[in-house]
């Protein structure tokens, strides 16, 4: 089983739990289940509609985020 994070274009979506391995296979599943999606994640990978599928650094949080 893996888990992916994924959003739709009206600020929806969430984290789905399936049998589906790889950010290649999860995409097509998940847009013909879920209207708008636009991006999904699995660890540092994402695919995004621009950009397609890419590893991805997470940008470190700071104070400011937190006040």
């Amino acid at each position: 089983m893996q888990s992916f994070l994924f959003s739709t274009e009206d600020d929806r979506g969430g984290v789905i739990l399936c049998d589906i391995d790889t950010l290649e296979e999860v995409v097509p599943y998940l847009q013909a289940r879920f209207k708008g999606v636009i991006r999904v994640e699995q660890g540092r990978r994402a695919w995004t509609i621009e950009n397609g599928i890419a590893d991805f650094t997470p940008r470190p949080i700071t104070d400011e985020d937190l006040a």
